[in-house]
């Protein structure tokens, strides 16, 4: 360790896991911590570590009090602080870290801070614990804390509480990645929430369950420039629905260049394409699965306003049967040789396509991409 120590790289990357795959015992990790930052001047530091690499303990009382000094010590060298990962039991232990983000200032190079709390038994009674938080900041913000935040993932089952809280401080936000499978308090659907308006977020990825998981969330928050919407639900086409509709009625559709849809299944084209209808910049699409009335309704020449006019980009994607290949190929034609469309230049198709198939397409003059389902 003393010669490896005398070697530093330009930027430390300690993670705990050893090469035969056996736990590391915290006091050895705890040491060599210690004695990597004692020595290697002040290089920005990453740091990786996660509970479950780290030996077994004799009492939790003894976890605590192990993870506390492994903070401890970290938060002694916060103004040479890059990257750090964190996956911890619970989030009593790591309090202090988070207290820290408080004042980033403190910490002028760090990139990302990710933090992720393995407590299921407190999941649907805290604010804070049970989720991840990956936060990317700017290189050199202007402002001190978390109004530094460009980016902000929540996920592991946040209420809408925690949420709202991370959004009230973060109003640089760019990007928001939400994920949540628990039922929302009642009390948020009876009184008018206070809107909130994200005026920088243009990327947005929703997860979730159910509609209750995410509508409460939703009724609270604007995006008046968005450009990237992700949405997967894992409920119900009617939760799907619901929460498309929502997300479209808080946004401006018209803004929207890419879109994605992940449905659990499709049996009701008909609101899928009153949705693409009030989208008609979109240059991505994705919507799972891609069934035949869709592929139909992205290829009709008929109407005065078309599906989608300027898209370059699909993704086929299937929870069911592979829509015919005929059908495929007439979409390519017919958006290629009517002049209200733009050609499209890229289509991604599951990777049993095949073979002949695959070329056929290349032939039309598109990028053809394959993905594994």
């Amino acid at each position: 360790m003393p010669s490896q120590l005398n070697k530093l790289p330009p930027e430390i990357k300690l993670d705990n896991t050893t090469r035969d795959g056996k736990r590391l015992n915290p006091a050895i990790f705890l040491d060599q911590l210690r004695r990597w930052i004692q020595n290697s001047g002040n290089v920005p530091i990453s740091i990786k570590f996660s509970y479950m690499h780290l030996s077994e303990h004799d009492s939790y009382e003894e976890y605590c009090k192990e993870m506390k000094d492994i903070v401890d010590l970290l938060l002694t060298c916060q103004h040479r602080w890059h990257t750090l990962k964190i996956y911890v039991k619970n989030f009593s232990v790591v309090k202090g870290l988070l207290h820290a983000m408080s004042n980033l200032d403190n910490a002028p190079q760090l990139q990302e801070f990710k933090l992720e709390v393995d407590d299921e038994k407190n999941a649907k009674y805290s604010a804070w614990k049970a989720y991840t938080t990956a936060l990317t900041l700017q290189p050199k913000g202007e402002h001190s804390g978390y109004a530094r935040l460009t980016g902000l993932e929540l996920s592991g089952s946040p209420s809408t509480e925690s949420i709202m809280w991370w959004i009230k401080r973060a109003p640089e936000l760019k990007t928001l990645d939400v994920s949540t499978n628990i039922e929302q308090p009642e009390h948020h659907q009876l009184s008018p929430p206070h809107v909130w308006n994200l005026a920088h977020v243009s990327k947005l990825h929703i997860f979730g369950l159910k509609y209750s998981h995410i509508g409460p969330l939703l009724a609270q928050l604007r995006f008046p420039v968005l450009t990237d919407l992700y949405v997967n639900v894992g409920g119900t086409e009617l939760d799907t629905s619901s929460i498309v509709k929502d997300l479209l009625h808080c946004s401006k559709p018209q803004m929207l260049e890419k879109l994605t849809f992940c449905y659990y299944q499709i049996t009701e084209t008909t609101s899928v394409l009153k949705y693409l209808n009030q989208c008609p910049n979109l240059v991505y699409l994705k919507v799972a699965p891609t069934t035949e009335p869709i592929l139909d309704a992205l290829a009709a020449s008929s109407g005065a306003h078309p599906y989608c006019p300027n898209l370059e980009e699909l993704e086929i994607s299937l929870s069911g049967p592979f829509p015919s290949f005929e059908k495929l190929q007439n979409l390519v034609h017919s958006r290629s040789h009517d002049t209200r469309f733009k050609s499209l230049k890229k289509l991604t198709v599951p990777d049993n396509l095949k073979k002949p198939q695959y070329r056929a397409l290349e032939k039309l003059g598109l990028e053809v991409a394959k993905r594994k389902w």
